[in-house]
């Protein structure tokens, strides 16, 4: 090898050593960015609904960065606690959409394509979805909407929701799913996420999955948490909450959930 090869080698070497490439999309994920007031998210309008963008969005080293878009259901309060707890950790965009049927999912799957079309930096790999109640009982026709777009979400938080338990396999082959439920609910929530967990069983893609169970008290209440993993990712978990009644709130203060929304993307499915 020459000289002038050898150098260029070392240098490569001693780059990947102590750097990341500011250009690299998974820049958020590897490293720990750090922002200024001017970094926050600003509020911006396309084709009539209103969004916000990334923490650090107009960055320089950021200019080509692309970024996930978080789904804020009916209810809005995924927005609320992402904010508070995750917003700067996993820079996102988020939309408050407050719609709940299978065409607002193919009405929201064409307005993405829109938005990235007119230059915001979506990853469409990294489409997330959370809500409560009447937001979550929507998350399954937003999503079947969104596949009739060619469209996924990579994962959807669903709290207590009380319809749609069925998502269909192709649909779960691809989206990672955490359902939420306290059993001082209605008995008619409750009934409808144990058939939701029973249908995720039965689901073609979850044929090989490994079923684990695992308790704990980490939220303030007893909760029993059934997980299918499979392709090394926990695809859906499943969580019952003993005492707990129609709320959102506790499943929010588990340190693991805004890791485990973000941590699934559709390049590794």
């Amino acid at each position: 090898m020459k000289i002038g090869n050898r150098v260029f080698a070392l240098i490569c070497l001693s780059s990947l050593c102590s750097c990341v490439n500011p250009w690299d999309n998974n820049f958020a994920q590897t490293q720990e960015e750090t922002f200024e007031d001017a970094d926050a998210p600003e509020e911006v309008i396309h084709e009539g609904l209103s969004f916000f963008t990334p923490w650090g969005y107009e960055k320089f080293e950021n200019a080509f960065r692309k970024y996930p878009l978080l789904v804020s259901g009916c209810w809005g309060e995924g927005q609320s606690y992402y904010y508070s707890r995750a917003a700067q950790v996993y820079p996102a965009f988020v939309i408050d959409y407050q719609q709940t049927s299978e065409s607002d999912g193919q009405a929201l799957g064409e307005w993405i394509k829109s938005a990235i079309d007119a230059g915001f930096r979506i990853d469409t790999n990294r489409l997330y979805l959370t809500g409560f109640s009447a937001g979550e009982s929507g998350s399954y026709p937003l999503a079947k909407g969104l596949y009739a777009e060619n469209l996924y979400f990579a994962a959807i938080i669903r709290v207590a929701g009380q319809s749609q338990s069925d998502l269909g396999n192709d649909i779960a082959k691809k989206t990672a799913l955490w359902y939420h439920i306290g059993l001082s609910d209605t008995e008619t929530r409750v009934e409808v996420a144990r058939e939701a967990l029973e249908n995720m069983r039965s689901y073609a893609c979850n044929a090989c999955a490994f079923e684990t169970s695992a308790s704990d008290t980490f939220t303030g209440y007893e909760r029993t948490t059934v997980t299918l993993t499979r392709i090394f990712h926990p695809m859906f978990k499943y969580s019952e909450y003993t005492g707990m009644g129609h709320t959102p709130g506790p499943c929010y203060t588990d340190e693991a959930l805004f890791p485990w929304l973000f941590s699934h993307s559709l390049e590794y499915r």
